[in-house]
């Protein structure tokens, strides 16, 4: 801007004294003025090097990273420096590496950042890596890719998350008291016996007991297996009776899903057995005369002594 002004000052100067002749200096200076503009000590490369130079040594004071007068080691000394600056710092040396102008900011560091022997023979590849990352390797900062960077310097700290999964979960919860309550009861849960259909085994203190789905899906049995004997049901849920009753009494709607105001619950009771189940879904299909029935649900099985 100010090789410009200049200019035109002196274009205008010029052409006063002449009385507007010489027009041909008009290309030339122009030219002149672009190549100084490029290459000269006032061109935007040097200016902008001075400029980068300049905030680097402002940051580096200003948040006391120096020692001896020099950035080696500096995140070691500065363990909480904010987030935005840590970016600005990485955008900082990214600038002289890229422009392989490290020797500008030797003066910054004790160790050397001119180009080791043992590289000078290597390929350009591996020089622009040594370049890219000395300047991080001396001061101990960590090098930022192009998005880690922007973030940086708009103060947005990057988001991070971490995902824990329990693979096997327990299918029931011992609540004590001969109370257990049971999870995913349905034939919608993923558990086949060896008959194919849907069953929930539960090895219980007080026996040895499982939840068995009838192949309709209608009806949920509580089995017992007596000592290396055949199993005993105990109580059976028959789903049908609460399936019609819902069906009557919506009726006129002609939706295919339905929000029920209340959570659905049968029971069952024989002797010192009593099951509840909890359905939180419930669909009744009919092919022809053939129902089914599918849901989800959960329970609570009480064994009194």
């Amino acid at each position: 801007v100010l090789l410009l002004a200049a200019w035109l000052l002196g274009m205008a100067l010029y052409f006063l004294a002449r009385q507007g002749q010489g027009i041909v200096w008009i290309p030339v200076s122009l030219a002149g003025l672009a190549l100084a503009s490029v290459a000269g000590p006032w061109g935007a490369f040097a200016v902008a090097e001075r400029s980068q130079l300049h905030e680097l040594r402002e940051l580096a004071g200003r948040y006391q990273l120096l020692q001896n007068g020099h950035l080696d080691g500096a995140n070691g000394r500065a363990p909480d420096l904010p987030h935005a600056v840590r970016g600005r710092l990485a955008s900082l040396f990214s600038f002289f590496a890229e422009r392989n102008e490290l020797a500008r900011l030797q003066p910054q560091f004790a160790g050397s950042l001119a180009l080791p022997d043992s590289l000078r023979h290597q390929s350009s590849w591996d020089q622009e890596q040594w370049r890219k990352y000395r300047l991080f390797d001396l001061s101990g900062f960590e090098y930022l890719e192009s998005y880690q960077l922007q973030m940086a310097l708009n103060d947005t700290l990057e988001e991070k998350s971490t995902d824990y999964y329990v693979r096997n979960s327990p299918s029931y919860y011992a609540l004590g008291q001969g109370k257990y309550w049971l999870k995913d009861v349905g034939n919608l849960m993923d558990r086949i016996d060896t008959t194919g259909r849907n069953a929930l085994a539960l090895p219980l203190r007080e026996g040895n007991f499982r939840l068995v789905m009838t192949a309709a899906g209608d009806s949920l049995l509580l089995q017992q297996q007596a000592a290396a004997g055949p199993w005993r049901t105990h109580l059976q849920l028959v789903l049908r009776p609460l399936a019609d009753s819902l069906g009557q009494h919506y009726r006129q709607h002609i939706a295919g899903s339905i929000d029920l105001p209340a959570q659905p619950e049968l029971r069952a009771r024989a002797g010192r057995l009593q099951l509840h189940l909890y359905l939180s879904s419930l669909r009744q299909e009919q092919s022809g005369k053939k129902l089914s029935y599918t849901y989800s649900a959960e329970g609570l099985l009480e064994i009194k002594p």
